[in-house]
């Protein structure tokens, strides 16, 4: 069996990785909604006696988030106070568990417990987030649905030898459900490195087209999916230097929701 000459597996030298993260979101159900973020990961890696590697992640807000809505904006500060995560992958970097779990959760009680001094009736939201926080499986569940997590644990086998390979990353439309897109992917090999595509089109799953028939009854449709990501690996640094995902889903004529997302 000839080798590759792609490797493809999730490898980070020492030290702190960071990534500039750009998201924005179209919504087009009805009236149209826009969002926008912005926010720096840093990633540390630790190599287990197993070969199994702890990733230390941290997410650094950079753009101020608008307190209109008071509601979202507590939600918006549980959801940030939850940071730093340690979590254990495998060498292609699937998530495997949990690291210090309970830890997080102590680390959350210490930064949010003076949130009422800043917000009215924020004991009742914060006592629920500590709930659904607690629940290990649940919350890693709901945290791995973020649009960054997709991208950053992606990693799938690649060939460089011209063929594609069958590939599937799940996606989270909000408010609505996954989807688990299914496709094909490639690689091109550079000098130092090598691209990666993965390109999948579907129609939407009958729970997903159920959901959306539901919420937006007057909104129907033989809905598609569209997915494409772009990601470029440095052989030298060892690392992922860019991610680029742009998840679509159409009625059959529209953009009806639009997701992208960018790590650099």
């Amino acid at each position: 069996m000839v080798e590759t000459r792609v490797k493809p597996f999730q490898k980070y030298t020492s030290g702190i990785h960071n990534y500039q993260v750009e998201n924005a979101l179209e919504i087009q159900f009805g009236e149209s909604k826009g969002f926008y973020s912005s926010y720096k990961i840093a990633l540390q890696e630790e190599i287990n006696e197993d070969q199994t590697k702890n990733w230390l992640i941290d997410k650094l807000e950079d753009s101020s988030f608008p307190s209109e809505n008071k509601f979202m904006e507590i939600l918006y500060v549980l959801e940030q106070s939850s940071y730093p995560l340690q979590i254990k992958v495998d060498e292609k970097g699937n998530f495997l568990e949990a690291v210090g779990h309970q830890k997080n959760i102590e680390d959350w009680k210490q930064k949010t417990e003076g949130l009422q001094e800043k917000y009215e009736n924020v004991d009742v939201f914060r006592n629920q987030y500590l709930t659904a926080f607690e629940d290990e499986a649940v919350f890693y569940k709901n945290k791995l649905k973020e649009p960054f997590w997709n991208l950053l644990l992606f990693a799938p086998h690649y060939v460089d030898d011209g063929k594609k390979t069958n590939e599937s990353i799940v996606w989270n439309i909000k408010g609505i459900g996954d989807v688990e897109c299914t496709g094909v992917i490639s690689a091109e090999q550079r000098d130092y490195g090598f691209d990666a595509f993965f390109t999948s089109e579907i129609k939407a799953p009958e729970a997903i087209k159920e959901e959306l028939e539901k919420k937006y009854p007057y909104q129907t449709g033989e809905y598609q999916v569209r997915l494409n990501i772009k990601m470029e690996y440095n052989s030298r640094k060892k690392q992922y230097s860019t991610k680029k995902a742009d998840f679509i889903l159409s009625d059959g004529e529209k953009t009806v929701y639009r997701e992208t997302i960018t790590m650099i």
